[in-house]
């Protein structure tokens, strides 16, 4: 077996991988296990990978709630007005 073939991560490796990173909370804990400490370097620029993308989409998502949080909950309760109560949120 030659070196190049002794780095590669297999077909059943990846699709292992992708499916431990539909599983929420534990996709992160994989993930930060792999970018530290994965022996293949596909497997370790895979997981920093998504772990950027998961950073960059929870910046995203909280930018979107700071600045227009009203109009979507405003949004939300007209889709169903018991959704959320006005004790709740004001």
């Amino acid at each position: 077996m030659s070196k190049q073939e002794e780095t590669r991560v297999s077909v059943g490796g990846w699709m292992g991988s992708i499916l431990l990173s539909f599983v929420p909370v534990v996709n992160i804990v994989f993930w930060l296990m792999w970018a530290v400490s994965a022996k293949k370097p596909s497997r370790r620029t895979f997981a920093a990978a998504c772990l950027w993308l998961t950073l960059i989409a929870a910046a995203l998502c909280a930018l979107c709630v700071t600045l227009w949080g009203r109009e979507i909950l405003e949004w939300a309760r007209q889709l169903n007005p018991n959704l959320f109560s006005e004790a709740l949120v004001p």
